[in-house]
């Protein structure tokens, strides 16, 4: 019982250890074992006690009343005892029970406590493996896209490693230049074998910059060669990290393949600097050349040429074969100059050198020498042989001169001024030439406003039929109202308008005038009179300006005899086959077409036969000298017959007096026209006439 007792009391121990293992109590706790162990004992000890006591107490008792009196004492004891016992049993199972029930519950307490915890570490353990996942899959997104990004980048992507000089290019790249993509190193040095020589001294100069500058973006631009050992410009960009002593210890960055824009670079270069047709420097980078010559303060010739002769070449030839010859005389300035010169092309006639002087003070004259003898020598165009000249003005630095616009236009007024004075050679610049310049350069400007602001009038000289004395017709002359010097007569601007291009605005001006004013005197009631109208060789040997002309007639509605053209002989001499086209474009409308001066030129009978010729205006000179009526030309009566025969009508001119005026009626003149009939005078005169 006590040995039992203590099993239990062991079970309590075991269960009142806060942390006892309950696998080794299942164990150890038998529930029927023991309830048989308990009930067996009761029952040995019941019996024992049934049998023994009264056995016990009937030898030790004797009196049969103290007997039953000891036995009901013994029973009570007995139920005392055993129910103590129970309840001890009882008690100690309860409690244990009890105890190991607070157990249960503060375990599983605890366990909810860790299970929680545990469920808050399972939780964060999730959030952590999703966290790992997200990570993962935006790695593995990060990953494609950026290999997306390397095989669908034009550009081609690098990394260098400094430290270990290694180096990465995309496999894109490496297949655009056609390199298997094991077949360039990992290494810097690799890469550096497919530089174009010289180029890594640029790669390493743009690396100093960009570390010595420090404004985060590093630019190069060089040559790499690819496998068919064709070179391709690369531009490079990129950034760099540095350590914490500021050195470089990896880049990243693009290669750009720029071969197209450099190529297209080049042909704008070629086109902002270099002439299209000869190959020369235009005036822009001659100008930038010239002046680092300046500023090395070298002693320079700049020679201004000019061709003489390139429209005659492009109107006999045609505008093709001129291009050829501005090529050979650019390729011939080529040969003669020095190594050292710079030759380029101004405009369309017009070349310049400049020449370094060295310090024979005859060497730019041995240079100009030898240009000149070569440019003399024949050009062969098929079969014919051309004549060309060439006119050259030099100024020289810094003697007259160390700026750029002050020498050229030195150059210039020189050559001018060759050209005033027989062309075919070349002359220096002298401070005097500059006042015929100032002159010229005044009067230009002077005509320029004068055509703006309309100065120019027209005065009208009449013609008049020698046989009827009848006012036929009459020639409409340009004079200019300056507002300062008054009437200017055409002779003083008129050559100068010739050589300048004038000519051209002020002889339409001069037609378009004389049509209104004709116009003008037909709504008015006058009886209409032809207008003749002189016209330059610029102005007919121009297709353009024929055409303005020939619609201005149109626009006018001019009808045949209405107007007249008088063209000279030297006129012609500019444009033979041109002219005569004008001319007849002119006839088609109706216009009357003169020679006027004949006899001062060449009086060629073969124009007066070629030519669309309606009426010969025979010069002064031819009668100025006649005295009488029956003064003797056999010149003046050979002409007048022979224009007669090829039925043109002679027109008389400079008749100064009665006499000449006899003389030519005489000799059958039809028409003459002088101060002997009228001098040149206003519109509002001729009106009085008329009247």
């Amino acid at each position: 019982m006590k040995n039992w007792i203590y099993k239990l009391t062991d079970e309590n121990k075991l269960l009142k250890n806060k942390y006892f293992d309950f696998s080794e109590v299942s164990k150890k706790t038998r529930p029927k074992l023991t309830s048989f162990k308990i009930a067996g004992f009761y029952i040995l000890i019941g019996g024992l006690w049934i049998l023994l006591s009264d056995k016990i107490l009937g030898i030790v008792v004797k009196d049969n009343t103290l007997f039953k009196q000891i036995q009901l004492y013994k029973g009570w004891f007995y139920v005392f005892i055993t129910g103590l016992i129970f309840f001890l049993i009882i008690y100690r199972s309860l409690k244990s029970y009890k105890e190991a029930l607070n157990h249960v519950l503060i375990s599983y307490e605890e366990l909810n406590v860790s299970d929680e915890e545990l469920m808050a570490l399972n939780e964060a353990l999730d959030q952590q493996n999703k966290e790992i996942q997200r990570q993962k899959d935006a790695l593995i997104i990060s990953e494609q896209r950026n290999q997306i990004i390397v095989d669908g980048s034009y550009d081609g992507i690098w990394t260098w490693d400094l430290k270990n000089d290694d180096y990465f290019l995309s496999d894109k790249w490496k297949n655009e230049f056609g390199y298997e993509l094991d077949e360039i190193g990992d290494k810097m040095l690799d890469f550096k074998k497919l530089f174009y020589p010289g180029d890594w001294k640029v790669l390493k100069k743009s690396m100093s910059i960009y570390l010595k500058e420090d404004n985060g973006i590093f630019e190069s631009v060089y040559r790499i060669r690819q496998k068919s050992g064709q070179y391709r410009w690369i531009q490079t960009r990129g950034k760099g990290v540095l350590d914490e002593d500021g050195k470089l210890q990896r880049m990243a960055g693009s290669h750009t393949d720029i071969t197209e824009r450099k190529i297209l670079e080049e042909k704008l270069e070629l086109l902002a600097y270099y002439d299209t047709l000869t190959g020369l420097p235009n005036r822009i980078l001659f100008e930038r050349k010239v002046i680092e010559l300046f500023e090395k303060n070298q002693k320079t010739a700049i020679i201004n040429i000019d061709i003489d002769d390139l429209k005659r070449i492009n109107d006999m030839f045609g505008r093709h074969v001129g291009d050829k010859y501005l090529i050979y005389i650019a390729d011939l300035l080529r040969k003669v100059m020095t190594n050292t010169d710079i030759v380029a092309r101004l405009n369309g006639d017009q070349f310049v050198v400049a020449h370094i002087i060295n310090d024979k003070k005859d060497d730019i004259k041995k240079i100009l020498e030898l240009m000149f003898d070569h440019i003399r020598i024949p050009w062969k165009i098929g079969e014919d042989k051309l004549y060309v000249t060439l006119s050259a003005g030099v100024a020289i630095f810094p003697e007259q001169g160390t700026a750029f616009s002050t020498l050229m236009q030195d150059a210039e007024v020189a050559m001018f001024n060759q050209k005033e004075n027989g062309k075919d050679d070349y002359t220096f610049f002298q401070p005097m030439m500059y006042e015929e310049t100032l002159k010229i350069g005044q009067m230009n400007t002077q005509l320029r406003m004068a055509i703006e602001n309309e100065e120019f009038v027209l005065y009208y000289q009449p013609q008049y039929n020698l046989k009827t004395g009848k006012m036929i017709a009459m020639e409409a002359l340009i004079r200019w109202n300056h507002p300062e010097k008054g009437i200017i007569p055409p002779i003083e601007f008129i050559p100068f308008s010739e050589k300048t291009g004038q000519i051209i605005p002020i002889s339409i001006w001069v037609l378009k005038t004389a049509i209104i004013q004709k116009r003008e005197w037909e709504k008015k009631g006058y009886e209409s009179l032809k207008i003749a109208v002189n016209m330059s060789g610029q102005v007919i040997a121009e297709e353009t300006i024929v055409d303005t002309l020939c619609e201005l007639l149109q626009i006018y509605e001019i009808k045949p005899g209405e107007i007249e053209i008088e063209v000279t002989e030297t006129a012609l001499m500019l444009d033979l086959e041109q002219a005569k086209d004008s001319l007849k474009r002119l006839r088609s409308y109706g216009i009357s077409i003169a020679m006027d001066d004949f006899g001062t030129g060449y009086s060629s009978l073969t124009y007066l036969h070629t030519l669309p010729f309606d009426i010969l205006k025979m010069d002064r000179e031819f009668i100025k000298n006649i005295k009488t009526a029956e003064d003797d030309s056999f010149i003046y009566k050979t002409i007048i017959d022979l224009a007669h025969n090829m039925d043109l009508i002679v027109v008389a001119e400079g008749i100064e007096t009665k006499e000449q005026n006899d003389f030519s009626l005489k000799n059958d003149c039809d028409i003459g026209q002088g101060y002997y009939f009228s001098k040149p005078v206003p519109a509002s005169e001729i009106e009085k006439m008329l009247l």
